[in-house]
């Protein structure tokens, strides 16, 4: 009796950890909210406009896309460049959640120096 008692509990151990763990990790997995994904790696590294704007890589992508996902949450970045007209040191395109277009200029330390509206692609 007392060890089908003890593989009961343990049973019912194992059940609540599975129970309780399985939703916080997929919850986890959700809500990764700098993570650079390979769509935007892509749409990055084919990104139009200025030629002289060097698409964003690595680190400094992440960087830049997690700055200008806090200047507008929900958002979505479209691309990431270099930014040359002297405004400042990167440049964020970010489709808000309303629909319409951002551009996020960040300086060289990835802060937000301004974000405006824009219709770039």
């Amino acid at each position: 009796m007392r060890r089908k008692l003890s593989k009961l509990v343990m049973s019912s151990i194992v059940i609540g950890v599975i129970a309780v763990g399985v939703p916080l990790a997929a919850n986890a997995a959700k809500h990764k909210p700098h993570t650079v994904n390979a769509a935007l790696l892509k749409t990055n590294r084919s990104a139009k406009g200025n030629s002289s704007e060097t698409p964003l890589t690595g680190t400094t992508l992440t960087s830049a896309t997690a700055a200008a996902l806090a200047a507008l949450p929900g958002g979505t970045v479209k691309s990431a460049t270099t930014e040359t007209d002297g405004t400042g040191a990167y440049e964020v395109i970010v489709t808000k959640t309303d629909g319409s277009r951002a551009k996020v200029v960040e300086d060289a330390s990835f802060k937000v120096l301004s974000t405006t509206a824009t219709s770039c692609p």
